[in-house]
């Protein structure tokens, strides 16, 4: 699921895996293991990502909040 988001979220900013990559000091081949959920992101990472993508980590990782 995670990998999918972030897959989403990296498209909707128009950024390829390896200006992703460059960003964050990172390899495109990671940026795509990450996509394809056969690595996954150290929390520093996830904080990254979610800063360039402008979502939220609960987004990413699937958490929904719910309201009362």
């Amino acid at each position: 699921m995670f990998g999918r988001r972030l897959k989403e979220a990296r498209k909707e900013k128009n950024l390829s895996q390896e200006e992703v990559a460059e960003m964050i000091n990172t390899s495109r081949s990671n940026i795509s293991k990450y996509e394809n959920e056969t690595l996954e992101p150290n929390i520093e990472t996830l904080k990254k990502l979610c800063e360039i993508y402008e979502v939220s980590a609960d987004h990413i990782i699937g958490i929904e909040v719910k309201n009362n």
